[in-house]
């Protein structure tokens, strides 16, 4: 489980790094659209989460 939260921790680092340099090229216009960047990948990390926690239960 510790290695599940690095590894999302590092995601949103990523995910930051790439946002401000966006921000600076002038790919990103708005806070807003940064916002959305950060809830999909939440929406995939959940999805991904949970879709293990159920892979594991069918296995078992």
């Amino acid at each position: 489980m510790k290695k599940a939260v690095l590894k999302i921790l590092l995601t949103f680092a990523i995910l930051s790094a790439i946002c401000c340099a966006f921000w600076q090229l002038g790919w990103l216009t708005s806070a807003n659209e940064a916002a959305i960047l950060f809830a999909m990948t939440g929406g995939v990390i959940a999805i991904d989460l949970a879709w293990a926690s159920l892979r594991k239960k069918m296995q078992s």
